[in-house]
């Protein structure tokens, strides 16, 4: 801001000494200073109005002076003058004020203005981060990109071959159905074959079972003889019939080739059962079944028994031929093994007799 220069003053206070006394001159100019000092845009206005105004004021006067002489008339229009001025300078100070406040305004907004700026840099400043980011993401993605583009071409590449398969497949698949066509037309005529072998197996099998009975009751006849007739002679034993005997108690129920009873002399108290099994060409499984079949005949005769004797039982395996693993088998078992032609060959504990007679036995076999 910028008071009024000495020149001004001076120009001024001449003209106000024409109309008002030196004390009012003095304040009024004091007043113009101090309001010249505020602001440059007052102090502008002010000159220009005063410019004009005093101006146009000092052209009145001299005109007062010069053309009517009159000092009433000269004071009357300066007073006029005198007030407009004074209408000017209120404007002035209005404008003024309001100048004041848009300056405070524009204080305030420089300083929201500022505060935006500065949000705004940070923002800014976030944003290159997350940019710098999102470029960081973006070259990865493109690296990744071009892996994915160099699997996708091996993946057409082995869809191509895949397909190339697929339709060999095809061709495959249709020379099978018609491969499965002919089968299941073979089949059919097979089936019918069957149908009539069955058909004849029925009947080749009612033969048989017939025949088998026939062979069968022939094998175990035998074996009751030759039994028989054995163990009378090796071990001097008195022996009842031999025969095929069913075996029925609680729930159970059990079929023995050869069951019967015999007497040793030498140990009259026993109670000894021979049982047997017949077959024309034993075989292991054979010989372990009918071992099974052991317990249960003990259990059968111990429940026969009322008077509770002391007994033995003599598992007897009578064949046409055995194999020397069956007859190792029936030998540890301590079985004895009979053959059809009177051969007899005792288990693993030697014949069922008493020690005296087991040596008589011995020196007779020697």
């Amino acid at each position: 801001m910028q008071a009024l220069s000495r020149e001004e003053q001076d120009t001024l206070r001449a003209i106000l000494r024409r109309v008002f006394d030196e004390a009012a001159v003095d304040t009024l100019l004091k007043a113009l200073d101090h309001l010249a000092a505020r602001g440059d845009q007052g102090i502008a206005d002010l000159r220009r109005w005063l410019e004009g105004s005093l101006g146009g004021l000092q052209t009145e006067v001299n005109q007062l002076t010069k053309g009517y002489g009159s000092v009433e008339e000269g004071l009357a229009r300066l007073t006029v003058a005198h007030a407009r001025m004074e209408e000017a300078l209120t404007r002035l100070i209005e404008a003024h004020a309001r100048l004041e406040e848009a300056v405070v305004r524009l204080a305030e907004a420089q300083a929201r203005t500022e505060e935006r700026v500065a949000r705004l840099e940070e923002a800014q400043i976030r944003t290159e981060e997350r940019l710098a980011r999102v470029e960081e993401a973006l070259a990865r993605l493109a690296e990744a990109q071009a892996r994915t583009e160099e699997r996708v071409a091996r993946l057409e590449e082995a869809q191509a071959r895949t397909e190339e398969r697929l339709t060999r497949v095809e061709e495959g698949q249709r020379r099978l159905e018609e491969a499965l066509a002919r089968l299941a037309e073979a089949q059919a005529q097979a089936e019918e074959r069957i149908a009539r072998l069955e058909r004849l197996m029925e009947q080749v099998t009612r033969q048989v079972g017939a025949l088998s009975d026939v062979i069968g009751g022939d094998l175990e006849d035998a074996a009751y003889i030759v039994i028989h007739d054995t163990f009378t002679r090796e071990l001097g034993w008195k022996v009842d019939v031999l025969e095929r005997t069913f075996l029925r108690w609680d729930n159970h129920e059990l079929e023995v080739d050869i069951m019967g009873r015999a007497y040793d002399p030498a140990r009259p108290k026993y109670e000894i059962w021979i049982v047997g099994e017949a077959k024309y060409n034993i075989t292991v499984g054979e010989v372990e079944r009918f071992a099974k079949k052991l317990p249960l005949i003990s259990e059968y005769l111990t429940r026969q028994d009322e008077e509770k004797k002391e007994r033995l039982i003599v598992p007897v395996c009578f064949c046409y031929r055995a194999r020397p693993e069956v007859r190792e088998r029936i030998y540890d078992l301590g079985f004895h093994l009979v053959f059809s032609y009177g051969r007899v060959i005792w288990g693993k504990g030697g014949p069922p007799v008493s020690r005296r007679k087991k040596t008589a036995s011995r020196k007779g076999a020697r």
